[in-house]
């Protein structure tokens, strides 16, 4: 690979996996932030709402100034914003700097779409699909590392050291992202659809804010109630504003083509499945081993028990792009999917020694790195490439949102079977085989996706990439 081929997919994972980590390792670190900043239970949830409130709405915007501007200048950008974010977090004396700080590193989340695009502009469509699996299995990674490395680094270090370090990280990717990410060309003609990003942005972030705040209020509170009717009221707009104008934030139309939503259903589903893990598993694992299905495990020990699902993740998610060409994208996706449900499944079943705790989220690693990859394949062979990052960042927010809303009715099914305040484990098998109906749902989204490219769509792509002299006619397909 050329030195500037290894930057272009270097820079985006280096970046994309020192933010996971903090991300992660930050999580168990919030007491140590509420001693020292003096926060309220109420203003740490913040730290983590904001941020992902920010990157919800950031996400289709970033995506599509990526398919208008020159996504070297954007990715750079992007890095230079969230480092500030992340200083910002490292440095502030109260929680509200803190939650500010995060909110403002939370726009990270819009270089997973920019890769896309950058990746189709500048590489084979071999290294591209590799590139793409890269960033997700990192991203993977980086999860279940987090989980690992925060209870040493917070304990020899301090919280802030968390921050710092991902200074210095981004730090390194944008320097490596400078001297080796060449610049590509803009897009002919177009314009930022600020009235759809308001109205998009206003709408998602209503929702996301229902979303967490069910948990403290309940999901028929008049609170929550009037949250999703507003987040109603401002979508419907919006909806009617990226119709009618020239140059949409989202182009509806061709969202609705089968890859695209497609792929968007299949971010939605797995996104919720995947609640069977970020809710029920750390609380069963945590369980003491006198309740029969417990482990009795501390954080760094339910890092552990989730390391394998990262591992695999990354190890698999770079090979899609090969088993796509032996086996079929559609095989693939269908593959991503039934591995989710197989894994959520066999939790259900099988759960009460620790390899076949590591068995299930193995399984389940491989499902949704190849879910999601062999996804952001078909939308980047499918979608005009002056709309790749876009319909890609509708992708990213569809998962999120999926994995919010799952996170909270995940909460309730545990609840609802809880006894003395402690879930039975009739609660946490509940909550798995409903991880893995959704599975199957996915599995029933995937065969809305073309087997192949369609004629049509690769034609627009070609097409699109015949104005950019920098991008070989074609390299799509």
């Amino acid at each position: 690979m050329s030195r500037s081929g290894f930057g272009v997919i270097g820079a985006p994972v280096l970046y994309i996996g020192v933010l996971q980590t903090m991300e992660m390792t930050l999580s168990p670190a919030l007491p140590l932030v509420q001693q020292d900043l003096g926060a309220s239970p109420g203003a740490l949830a913040w730290i983590f709402t904001g941020s992902l409130i920010s990157s919800a709405i950031s996400t289709p915007i970033v995506g599509r100034l990526a398919d208008m501007y020159d996504k070297r200048r954007v990715l750079l950008a992007l890095m230079a914003i969230s480092g500030a974010g992340v200083l910002l977090s490292a440095l502030a004396p109260n929680i509200t700097l803190l939650i500010t700080g995060m909110a403002i590193e939370g726009i990270w989340l819009g270089v997973l779409p920019l890769t896309v695009g950058l990746f189709r502009d500048t590489l084979t469509p071999e290294r591209a699909a590799t590139g793409n699996g890269l960033v997700v299995g990192v991203a993977a990674l980086a999860s279940a590392l987090g989980l690992i490395l925060a209870g040493p680094i917070t304990s020899a270090l301090g919280y802030r050291s968390l921050f710092l370090l991902a200074v210095a990280g981004v730090a390194a990717a944008a320097l490596l992202a400078w001297f080796t990410v060449p610049s590509t060309p803009r897009a002919a003609g177009g314009r930022v659809d600020w009235a759809g990003g308001l109205l998009l942005g206003g709408g998602v972030a209503l929702v996301m804010l229902g979303l967490t705040a069910v948990s403290s209020w309940g999901w028929t509170s008049p609170a929550t109630l009037a949250l999703f009717a507003a987040a109603a009221l401002t979508l419907g707009p919006w909806v009617v504003v990226e119709l009618r104008v020239a140059d949409p934030l989202v182009d509806l139309r061709l969202l609705a083509g089968r890859t695209p939503a497609g792929v968007t259903a299949m971010g939605v589903l797995l996104g919720f499945a995947s609640f069977g893990l970020v809710v029920a598993l750390p609380m069963m694992l945590a369980a003491p081993a006198g309740t029969g299905y417990g482990q009795g495990a501390d954080t760094l020990w339910i890092g552990i028990y989730m390391f394998p699902m990262g591992v695999a993740g990354t190890v698999i998610a770079p090979l899609v792009g090969p088993m796509t060409r032996l086996l079929g994208r559609r095989a693939v996706l269908v593959l991503g999917s039934v591995l989710v449900c197989a894994g959520t499944g066999g939790l259900a079943l099988w759960h009460s020694a620790p390899w076949q705790v590591m068995a299930a989220v193995t399984v389940i690693g491989l499902g949704a790195s190849i879910g999601l990859t062999a996804g952001l394949n078909a939308v980047a062979a499918d979608v005009p490439g002056e709309r790749a990052a876009g319909v890609s960042g509708v992708v990213f927010v569809a998962k999120s949102i999926g994995g919010t809303f799952g996170a909270q009715l995940g909460a309730m099914v545990l609840a609802s079977g809880a006894v003395a305040g402690v879930p039975t484990e009739q609660s946490f098998v509940d909550t798995y085989l409903l991880s893995a109906v959704l599975g199957l749902l996915a599995v029933a989204a995937a065969f809305v996706i073309p087997a192949t490219v369609r004629k049509t769509q690769a034609g627009q792509a070609v097409s699109a990439l015949a104005t950019k002299p920098s991008v070989r006619p074609g390299e799509s397909l």
